[in-house]
């Protein structure tokens, strides 16, 4: 039983000429798993995924946020580097703060994965950060006209 166990349960179709294939990829492992006892199958559809061109946009905005804001570090004004800065605007997008005890005493920002960040999610990161770079006057190296239309009916 642990070999059936140990395979992949998730199939998914990124659209209708593929549905077929992954019917029928679902329905050999369940074959095979109900050999040994009951099963149960779950069809749903699979948000929307962060694009290439959003994660693009996300990292040349802390490019730009980075080479031009200083933010308080420890009560000292400091630059900060494009993965501090991406802590801190997915925090401010969701509105929360995960923190946690220093190994060696402090505190420590815990991050938000953008990776498993839908569209709509990382729009409102992109937003934010629109959002906190034209109140400290940040040049963006791209305009925002250039975001497509689906990441600001997103935001």
């Amino acid at each position: 039983m642990t070999d059936v166990i140990a395979k992949p349960r998730h199939f998914w179709s990124s659209g209708p000429s593929r549905v077929r294939d992954v019917c029928r990829l679902a329905y050999l492992f369940a074959t095979e798993l109900s050999v040994s006892g009951a099963i149960e199958i779950i069809v749903r559809p699979v948000k929307s995924r962060r694009t290439l061109e959003q994660n693009a946009k996300l990292w040349a905005m802390l490019a730009d946020i980075a080479r031009q804001v200083e933010w308080p570090v420890n009560g000292v004004m400091q630059k900060l580097d494009s993965e501090d800065w991406k802590a801190l605007m997915t925090a401010a997008a969701r509105q929360e703060v995960r923190m946690a005890s220093g190994i060696n005493g402090g505190v420590v920002m815990l991050g938000i994965s953008t990776r498993r960040m839908t569209v709509a999610e990382l729009g409102d990161v992109i937003e934010c950060m629109y959002v906190f770079g034209s109140e400290r006057g940040v040049r963006w190296s791209e305009p925002k006209g250039q975001m497509p239309e689906q990441w600001e009916a997103a935001a």
